[in-house]
């Protein structure tokens, strides 16, 4: 039986996008203390000379490093939950364990290619058959060529 996945396809989450607001505000301060720390590193280099400015360069180097570290904290977070096409199939044709017998795997966010080889446990048994996609419906056939049924809610 072919199953319509058009909704778990809907329900994926689409591309990060980052919060232009927080990342802005990072940018401008972060531009600014790097210009001043800057300022400041040629200043004593004019009155000291380039070896006493080891401190200044070495503050430069502690601002970037601050910086990448307040640009990562507003890029990285949680990715929303969401089932990946191994565990919606698992799930929908109560079989364990599928794998995708091609180079990459099974993809998790989108269909696999329509006849891609894959195997599967059924009950205490290996099964390897094929995953067919025509459109956005999707169906387990066994080695034995019948189509798997869908597991009863």
């Amino acid at each position: 039986m072919m199953v319509d996945y058009s909704d778990w396809l809907n329900s994926l989450p689409g591309e990060f996008h980052l919060n232009t607001g927080w990342f802005l505000v990072i940018a401008i301060v972060s531009v600014s203390v790097m210009f001043l720390i800057l300022a400041r590193c040629r200043d004593l280099t004019d009155s000291l000379g380039w070896e006493k400015c080891q401190a200044c360069i070495t503050s430069l180097i502690i601002a970037a490093w601050a910086i990448g570290l307040l640009w990562l904290s507003t890029t990285t977070g949680t990715e929303p939950q969401y089932l990946t096409f191994t565990e919606k199939t698992e799930r929908t044709f109560n079989v364990s364990h599928l794998r995708c017998e091609n180079i990459g795997g099974c993809p998790s966010k989108k269909l696999p290619e329509d006849r891609t080889e894959a195997t599967w446990l059924q009950g205490n048994r290996y099964v390897k058959g094929w995953i067919l996609v025509d459109g956005n419906k999707v169906g387990l056939v066994g080695s034995n060529g019948i189509l798997l049924t869908v597991k009863e809610s």
